[in-house]
């Protein structure tokens, strides 16, 4: 590096002769030497021609005037700029289109059009595809079969489920003629009971009391008898006797009548209990019986497959013949009224959009108009690319089946 410059700093250098002699004259008549900015720069291939042939020497004899150290700094200020502008130049774009870059609006977004409103179709049990009524792009009405399956395993469960129904109904019907059968001769029986004039029944504490009564009264006659000499002890000692007999009767009556009486209640209780249990236990059976009956019938009906709503069919991803099990996707059905464009938004622009806000959407296909939308959803999360998807939606009144196809967005400034 000092060698060049050395070069650069010879006093009569022929390149720098001619580079002085290239560059007009400045000065001033008070005898100050002016350069002026106007600088013709010598070719590469004459200076370093020059300076090849030359020989350096050593710094302590080379002598500099003020006017050529004034040259070469400016000469070197103007290579410095002109390499300063061109790095500038390299690293900014050209004109505005950067900072447009950064505006959201007047910049037209590429998306996907979908409906706003999709219907999915599954299968509510495991079953076979029997027959296909519809194709993509029919439409359909609420309540229109879209597809069957197999539905022989069904009505073999509905017919299981109407003979456990039906025997089910049989036992309780049943048990309700043995319980007004039971309940008649109970009635019967107790009338009965009441009529019957034995010791053994409700009547034997009264016709003991009275047996009583007429052992003291016999009692009584016997001790005055005895008392006027008209009978021995022995006729009051076996009065005595019979009044004892008596007494014991009557109490003994009236405890068996007691306990009669609670045995009799607690066989009734215990007979309607148990009546009542096994009401309700086939009661629940037949509960049993008929939710399982329309189980089935609801599996049977489920064979056929029919529209939820109105709308058009989108997808059928399944073919006759195909096993699926329950939950599969049978069938889509599209809403055509209202659809959505969905387009990425850089990260930087997105957070100038707001739900609701007016946009225009424009549909290429042939052909091709503009409509009305407003922004749905903005999804706060970005994709892996560092975008965000946008959710456009708009009035379909024409109901033309636009979903997948292409479709152009410019947001509208509130």
């Amino acid at each position: 590096m000092s060698r060049i410059f050395e070069a650069l700093s010879v006093a009569h250098d022929p390149g720098v002769d001619k580079l002085e002699s290239l560059s007009p004259r400045g000065e001033s008549t008070d005898g100050s030497s002016e350069l002026l900015p106007t600088v013709v720069v010598p070719s590469n291939a004459d200076l370093f021609g020059r300076l090849k042939n030359y020989t350096a020497q050593p710094p302590d004899t080379i002598h500099l005037s003020h006017k050529k150290v004034r040259t070469y700094l400016i000469l070197a200020f103007f290579v410095t700029g002109l390499v300063l502008l061109g790095t500038n130049h390299a690293f900014h774009p050209h004109g505005s289109v950067f900072a447009n870059s950064q505006s959201i609006y007047g910049v037209a977004f590429e998306g996907t059009v979908r409906p706003a409103s999709e219907i999915r179709i599954t299968a509510e049990s495991t079953g076979t595809v029997s027959n296909i009524s519809v194709k993509v792009g029919d439409t359909v009405q609420k309540g229109q079969q879209l597809l069957g399956m197999d539905d022989r395993e069904a009505q073999l469960i509905i017919k299981q489920a109407s003979v456990e129904l039906a025997s089910a109904q049989a036992k309780l019907d049943k048990f309700r003629v043995q319980l007004v059968d039971a309940d008649a001769r109970v009635a019967i029986s107790q009338r009965q009971e009441q009529l019957v004039p034995t010791r053994q029944w409700r009547d034997s504490p009264e016709r003991a009391a009275a047996a009583y009564d007429q052992a003291l009264l016999n009692y009584n006659r016997a001790k005055k008898l005895l008392e006027a000499g008209l009978i021995a002890q022995q006729e009051l000692d076996a009065r005595g006797t019979e009044l004892r007999m008596a007494r014991d009767d009557l109490e003994n009556a009236k405890e068996l009548a007691a306990v009669s009486a609670k045995l009799a209640h607690d066989q009734a209780d215990q007979a309607n209990l148990q009546a009542k249990v096994t009401r309700e236990e086939l009661q629940a059976q037949l509960r049993q019986a008929e939710v399982n009956y329309e189980r089935a019938k609801q599996q049977a009906d489920a064979a056929v497959v029919r529209a939820t709503t109105a709308g058009v069919v989108s997808e059928i991803p399944i073919r006759l013949g195909d096993r699926v099990p329950g939950g599969a996707l049978l069938a889509r059905l599209a809403k055509l009224d209202r659809m959505i464009v969905e387009v990425p938004v850089a990260g930087q622009m997105v957070s100038e959009l707001r739900v609701g806000q007016s946009a225009q959407v424009r549909l290429p296909a042939l052909p091709s108009r503009e409509v009305e939308g407003r922004i749905r959803a903005i999804n706060p999360l970005p994709s892996q690319n560092m975008t965000h998807i946008v959710e456009v939606e708009f009035d379909n009144p024409t109901l033309l089946l636009v979903a997948g196809q292409p479709a152009e967005v410019s947001f509208v400034r509130p």
